[in-house]
């Protein structure tokens, strides 16, 4: 209660539904730990007993035990009563094969039941110590994969590269568990009905933990707690982790079928284009197979910050909307006055994950395939050119998997989200997650940290999110202006985010921290949602209606030579956006990447294009197409030959030059 209480105390109201789900289930789990522990003293004798005779299971249980803590601990997973029940379901399910060696044992006290159940017990050390091991390098259990890739060349590399002494403590280790195996030749028989009565807790066990991990998102939804639902939806994706019995799982992974369906990815092939779909493609501007074209001087930034705002409009800012007053976005409309900028940057793909997508691997189109070990991805270039790449998350790190999934797509070096932060000391996190206050407070804390480092930091907000943007400020802070229109949430939101930004910048500048070697960058990740909030609409004009839209774009350095010939009238979209930081570098940009260098553009070959689910848009100045990619009727041979780049690119990513 008093972590929780000093946690929402930074809120200028404490969030008293979140405060109750927090003691809840901390009072829940407590009840859990403490049933348990009166079990065992009430019980002490027989299970004196029990672990006496059934000694290589009580190892095996503390093992797990063991290898559990490391799994909660690497994945930052909360110790609620739920994670309790995973933990005792997976001891259960990771001893049961062994349980059912002794139960044949004792059935049978003979020399080949004692080699079953020694060997079942001396392959699931071995598959434990594997797992942990394949779980430190892919947080995920171990897969078949892993022996399809095994080989002299591959143990002879990890034998080679790995620390003597870890391994000699792994193999010391493995063999004093070995030497532990204890099998008495007068063993207390396992009846029948016993080792049923096992198996029927087992299972039991097993849907309790299951109904109770589908249940309660259900019931934090039905409560009114959508975040914390979604959070809890993907902490079971961990969670099951715990439970899994890890040699069940490879004896899985041994018996599937080699035949599996192979990636799409890999089914598609590219087919080159014809003389007429490269002239229409032409005369949209779209060069077929562009190389990318380099500076001709590199202008190397330093350190590099993207600030990107969540569901952030273009015309969210008083400069390309009359309807906002002036005072909301002052600061923001300084910036796009001083700095170069678009006024025609649109999304490629909404919504976050799809929207970073297409800013971080240039592509409109988002598939899970994109996410495979030697992917190519605007991190793992600036790395490869000696930055420290860092990627720092509002959120929690559980929202759909995402400190797993991003760092295998986009394979930034660090992530770090809310659980990392709170671990930090910060506090006052509430809604969706840490405001911007804080996301910008830690952001200099690690230019400040990296001050002598080449370093590129995403700093993701989530303040401006839909629906009810926070705003952390008091009535009294807030200009006439925007309180006159009190009940307009959206609007105070937008203050906010100008508020903190512009404290952004003035600490950057009072810390020496904005000087000529480093570039800000603020943007979003995508435009909002259609919203039929009034108050929203009421925000403006029909463009903020529209899927996909503009966003902001703002470059702001005191060295801006790299932007002589760049044009605020260029049409681009979040695709262009890592080819042209990388080519404001020097660095050359990666042929998988479909945008381009808006560096190199002149102002009437840009266009904008993005893909949302079927639907592939392009919008340039003087042209709009919007045209749906597998179920279009009565398309034009421009809407086909557009399509058949979209595409292209996407296969492309997978296949390279390969046609």
């Amino acid at each position: 209660m008093y972590i929780a209480l000093r946690f929402y105390s930074g809120e200028p109201e404490i969030p008293i539904g979140i405060f109750n789900i927090d003691v809840s289930n901390a009072l829940i789990r407590d009840l859990l730990l403490a049933s348990i522990f009166m079990f065992f003293r009430k019980h002490i004798t027989w299970v004196k007993q029990a672990a006496k005779a059934y000694c290589p299971i009580v190892i095996l249980s503390i093992l797990w035990l063991g290898i559990s803590a490391i799994i909660i601990n690497s994945l930052n997973l909360n110790f609620s009563a739920i994670t309790v029940l995973s933990v005792l379901t997976g001891v259960i399910n990771n001893v049961i094969l062994v349980l059912f060696a002794a139960y044949l044992y004792t059935k049978r006290n003979h020399i080949l039941p004692k080699a079953i159940y020694f060997l079942s017990y001396f392959l699931t050390l071995l598959i434990f110590y594997c797992d942990t091991i394949y779980f430190f390098v892919t947080s995920t259990h171990i897969e078949r994969v892993v022996f399809d890739n095994l080989n002299n060349y591959s143990i002879t590399g990890v034998v080679y590269t790995t620390d003597k002494m870890i391994l000699l403590g792994i193999l010391i280790s493995f063999f004093f568990f070995m030497l532990l195996f204890r099998a008495p030749n007068k063993m207390p028989t396992l009846h029948s009905k016993s080792f049923g009565s096992l198996i029927m807790i087992c299972i039991l066990v097993n849907l309790v933990t299951f109904s109770t991990a589908y249940v309660y998102p259900k019931v934090l939804m039905e409560e009114g707690f959508d975040e914390e639902a979604e959070i809890e939806i993907c902490r079971n994706l961990s969670r099951d982790l715990l439970t899994k019995s890890v040699t069940i799982n490879l004896i899985r992974e041994f018996l599937r079928n080699d035949d599996r369906p192979v990636a799409a990815a890999n089914q598609l092939y590219r087919v080159a284009f014809s003389e007429k779909e490269t002239d229409l493609l032409d005369d949209l501007g779209i060069t077929v197979n562009e190389k990318p074209t380099p500076n001709l001087k590199a202008f190397p930034y330093q350190k590099i910050i993207v600030i990107i705002a969540e569901s952030f409009h273009r015309d969210y800012l008083h400069f390309y909307n009359s309807r906002i007053p002036m005072e909301t976005t002052e600061f923001l409309d300084g910036l796009v006055k001083k700095y170069p900028h678009l006024d025609h940057y649109y999304t490629s793909n909404k919504p976050t994950t799809q929207g970073l997508n297409s800013m971080f691997l240039s592509q409109s189109i988002y598939s899970d395939e994109q996410s495979f070990e030697n992917n190519v991805s605007l991190f793992k270039a600036l790395e490869s050119n000696g930055y420290d790449t860092v990627f720092l998350e509002a959120t929690s790190q559980y929202y759909n998997d995402e400190f797993r999934a991003y760092k295998k797509r986009f394979g930034m070096q660090t992530y770090r989200a809310k659980e990392d932060l709170e671990r930090q000391g910060y506090v006052g996190s509430s809604g969706w997650g840490f405001h911007n206050d804080v996301m910008y407070d830690e952001t200099i804390r690690l230019l400040e940290q990296n001050r002598n480092n080449k370093v590129f930091i995403a700093t993701k907000t989530i303040d401006s999110h839909q629906p009810f943007p926070y705003c952390g400020l008091p009535e009294k802070d807030i200009p006439a202006n925007i309180k006159d229109q009190s009940k307009n949430v959206y609007l105070k939101g937008i203050y906010w985010e100008n508020i903190t930004l512009k404290k952004f910048f003035h600490d950057l500048e009072e810390r020496n921290l904005l000087d000529d070697k480093t570039l800000i960058i603020v943007t979003s990740d995508h435009n909002p949602h259609p919203s039929q909030n009034d108050n929203y609409k009421r925000l403006g004009q029909d463009d903020l209606r529209l899927s996909p839209a503009p966003i902001p774009l703002i470059f702001v350095s005191k060295n801006l030579q790299p932007f002589e010939n760049f044009s605020s009238a260029t049409f681009a979209s979040q695709i262009d956006f890592a080819p042209t930081l990388l080519g404001i570098l020097g660095i050359p940009s990666p042929p998988e990447f479909s945008g381009r260098n808006l560096t190199t553009i002149p102002e009437d070959s840009g266009y904008a294009i993005g893909c949302v689910g079927e639907t592939i848009y392009y919008w340039s100045a003087g042209r709009q197409i919007t045209t749906d990619m597998y179920h279009g009727k009565n398309q034009n041979d421009y809407e086909k030959a557009l399509i058949h780049w979209v595409q292209d690119s996407y296969v492309k990513y997978f296949h390279g030059s390969s046609i």
